[in-house]
């Protein structure tokens, strides 16, 4: 009998917010194997409070500053041994069932690199605002779209290695460089139909924001796989599609 493939989660803390303990519950329903590094940089105690009381038994756990939540992310796998890896943030949560899925596909195909899925936007209520419309099979079109949505996204930690990691010197688009850097590298990807993960959308988060650092992030990646026309027009169409869902959690 093979040995069962295991999962290693990071949890990057920059402040309180309050799906934290939902995000924490949906690890602790997780059945295949699962190691947790909880990094919290946040200085609140209902971080702390939240961690306690989650039940799960953290492989490690970092109280107080870092250098950002790529470089906590880093530190996180870091600390923990397993076969994928993968990070949730404060206001994201796994699916029932999400790491079921993605061993299911494991099993059939041992040798994938990366698996991912469907995300739900959610609103401060909890409620499902719609399915992430931009997820789409692995194609070229991960130059200069970003394709795959971060917390329903799994990767082998050896490709995740070879790769070099998440860059800390980004705060928007450590993921999608870390997909692209995969992709060209000729890791093996497999998209699923099920929902893997829901994602707060709202004020305050990173993919709500329209800063001019998230821009120059997007234009810097697609350019420097793209060219400068991909990427003015997919730095454009970033902000466009930004706004448009600001309307629609308004």
């Amino acid at each position: 009998m093979h040995k069962p493939v295991s999962f290693a989660a990071a949890i990057p803390i920059g402040t309180w917010h309050d799906f934290l303990p939902q995000a924490l519950e949906s690890l602790a329903m997780q059945t295949p194997p699962l190691t947790v590094a909880f990094l919290d940089a946040s200085g609140d105690p209902r971080v702390a409070e939240a961690a306690r009381s989650s039940g799960i038994e953290f492989a490690y756990w970092r109280t107080g500053p870092d250098h950002g939540q790529s470089a906590a992310i880093a530190e996180g796998w870091g600390h923990t041994e397993s076969d994928f890896v993968f990070w949730l943030n404060a206001d994201d949560r796994l699916a029932p069932h999400a790491l079921d899925f993605v061993r299911t596909a494991l099993d059939t195909d041992p040798d994938l690199d990366v698996v991912y899925g469907l995300t739900d936007f959610i609103d401060i209520s909890g409620e499902v605002i719609e399915t992430h419309d931009q997820v789409d099979r692995i194609s070229p079109l991960i130059l200069r779209s970003n394709i795959i949505s971060q917390p329903s996204c799994f990767v082998r930690r050896s490709a995740m290695t070879t790769v070099g990691g998440v860059d800390p010197d980004l705060q928007f688009v450590m993921d999608w460089d870390l997909w692209v850097r995969l992709y060209k590298a000729g890791a093996r990807f497999e998209m699923l139909p099920q929902t893997l993960s829901s994602a707060y959308m709202g004020d305050g988060t990173k993919t709500h924001q329209v800063s001019m650092r998230r821009l120059q992030e997007v234009f810097r990646l697609v350019n420097r796989n793209k060219g400068v026309w991909s990427a003015t027009k997919s730095t454009l169409s970033l902000a466009a599609e930004t706004l448009s869902r600001r309307k629609l959690v308004a």
